[in-house]
């Protein structure tokens, strides 16, 4: 990527020479290419965490033959495979009823979607009717 960028510069920079093009489009041209490289860098690098989601044939696994709906994180303490350095979730317990609306608020960085990611099992780490999450069948899962 650096190496393209480089030689994007190096002929601008001739083209603004010659007065082909004007310093200010060189500018604009060589903005919108990193912009664009940075953004497939950042696509790519989600690409892992979520295979795992994309790819639900768990046929074999369990479904709850009497679902309540009722839901459980105990203790969780959370980092993003990609981001080690920086704690999500830190002795996070939270119980749902099947009954209970919750609602996820706080500031920026908190843990709001992550919890989120967690309860939709893009993450395997919680309880739902008192089963591991990771015995139950995915397909049938996400369906309730």
């Amino acid at each position: 990527m650096y190496f393209s960028l480089a030689a994007l510069f190096i002929l601008g920079t001739y083209l603004v020479h010659k007065d082909k093009i004007t310093f200010e489009s060189l500018l604009l041209c060589f903005n919108c290419i990193a912009f664009d490289a940075q953004n497939v860098g950042q696509t790519a690098s989600m690409a892992p965490d979520y295979s795992k989601s994309i790819d639900n044939d768990s046929s074999d696994d369990d479904e709850i033959l009497k679902f309540n709906g009722n839901f459980e994180f105990v203790n969780v303490h959370f980092i993003y495979p990609n981001r080690p350095e920086s704690v999500i979730l830190r002795e996070f317990t939270l119980k749902i009823r099947a009954d209970q609306q919750v609602a996820l608020v706080g500031a920026s960085g908190c843990g709001k979607s992550t919890t989120i990611q967690l309860i939709e099992r893009f993450y395997d780490t919680n309880l739902v009717d008192s089963n591991d999450i990771r015995s139950l069948n995915l397909q049938w899962y996400r369906s309730q």
